[in-house]
């Protein structure tokens, strides 16, 4: 005696289910991974040169005390920004920065001279400082790198916002820890091979008209 399978007019549970689960699959396997934004924010973090000229925009004061952003080249230190005009931008070129003594992946060892204190903290790790603390922090995506700074001596309230610069034609690196990262930005991945598209038609087909 013969039996379809399946019996016409119906399908099987257990070939329905597999029906839908080898799309479920497909549908992930042909849709690219969403991109995310890299954003690493670093505290002692440092600045390197990546050549051309360096952008520097303030963005934001929330200090009471007048700061000055400074770069030092070995002995030499020139006054950059001053923190209090928000909305400004300065461009270093790169002839200057060369006259500077700087090449392509050299530090940028910017600083703030708070006026009203005489004081000046660096970039980089705390070591750097009379108070022994980060009194920066480096957060970086693709396209530039915000730079906050704490001006007081020990740390203050340490929010970091007491100024904040963007520059661009830096790159920032890891020296102590990374508070908060995400990935960088994913790959798409790659569609399903036609061999492996057609071995799973011919799968569901098999199921469709198997015959016992």
């Amino acid at each position: 005696m013969k039996f379809l399978w399946p019996r016409p007019g119906q399908m099987p549970r257990l070939a329905l289910l597999v029906v839908v689960a080898l799309t479920a699959v497909g549908l992930t396997l042909t849709l690219p991974a969403m991109a995310l934004p890299t954003l690493t924010t670093l505290f002692g973090g440092q600045l390197y040169y990546t050549g051309g000229d360096v952008t520097i925009d303030i963005l934001d004061n929330n200090s009471v005390f007048n700061e000055i952003l400074w770069l030092r080249s070995g002995s030499t230190v020139i006054d950059v920004a001053n923190g209090s005009q928000v909305g400004s931008r300065v461009t270093l070129t790169k002839q200057e920065l060369a006259d500077l003594g700087i090449g392509l992946g050299d530090e940028l060892q910017f600083g703030i001279h708070v006026q009203n204190t005489s004081q000046d903290f660096v970039l980089g790790p705390g070591s750097r400082n009379a108070d022994g603390i980060d009194h920066a922090y480096v957060r970086s995506n693709h396209a530039n790198v915000l730079v906050g700074f704490e001006d007081l001596f020990g740390g203050g309230d340490r929010d970091y916002n007491d100024t904040i610069f963007r520059f661009s034609g830096v790159t920032a690196t890891a020296p102590h820890f990374a508070l908060a990262a995400t990935p960088d930005a994913t790959h798409g991945v790659p569609e399903p091979a036609p061999a492996i598209l057609l071995l799973t038609g011919i799968g569901l087909l098999g199921l469709a008209y198997r015959r016992r």
